[in-house]
């Protein structure tokens, strides 16, 4: 008498499948999610910790009314040499320029870069780049739109300045000394 084989089980294929559609699900609805309101801009009415304007205080010595309205313009950011992204995106959220820290990483790996980065040793987020220099940032700007100011706008590629913030205001020209591709 020959032996004959045994069917597969299709119980064990159904607790399969059935555990990998849970797994899914479970995945899905656990994964971890960002508000739509921590991409949205600082409310300064609401904001309580330092801002733009007191970093124009304490290190460019400007008076508080003088500071106020040169914070209410927008600033110059400086991205040096020795700043890393992690100090990049920390030092932002410290004086109020995006509110959520992740948020603002998620924009960043998110922007559409059209513009490659050039030396020295630009940041890498994602698949984007980030040019070490100087860039024009507003005061009422979202997450995603300083992310792309970021990524594809500095005003020009200067790495040795002291300070992090200097009176200014949205650029989203062509780069400076930069050449286009």
């Amino acid at each position: 008498m020959k032996e004959q084989k045994k069917p597969i089980n299709k119980g064990i294929i159904l607790y399969a499948l059935l555990l990998i559609v849970v797994g899914f699900v479970t995945y899905y609805f656990m994964r971890p999610r960002i508000e739509r309101s921590a991409f949205q801009p600082v409310n300064p009415n609401e904001y309580q910790g330092k801002t733009v304007a007191d970093y124009f205080v304490e290190h460019l010595r400007m008076d508080p009314e003088e500071a106020k309205k040169a914070a209410a313009r927008g600033a110059s950011f400086y991205i040096t040499k020795e700043m890393t992204l992690d100090a990049m995106i920390s030092n932002l959220h410290y004086y109020g320029m995006v509110k959520d820290e992740k948020a603002f990483r998620y924009a960043l790996e998110n922007a559409n870069d059209t513009h490659p980065a050039e030396k020295p040793d630009p940041f890498k987020v994602g698949k984007n780049d980030i040019d070490r220099g100087v860039y024009g940032l507003g005061a009422d700007m979202s997450a995603e739109q300083i992310a792309q100011i970021l990524v594809n706008y500095p005003q020009e590629i200067k790495t040795d300045y002291g300070n992090m913030f200097m009176p200014g205001g949205p650029y989203m020209g062509e780069p400076q000394l930069r050449p286009n591709k």
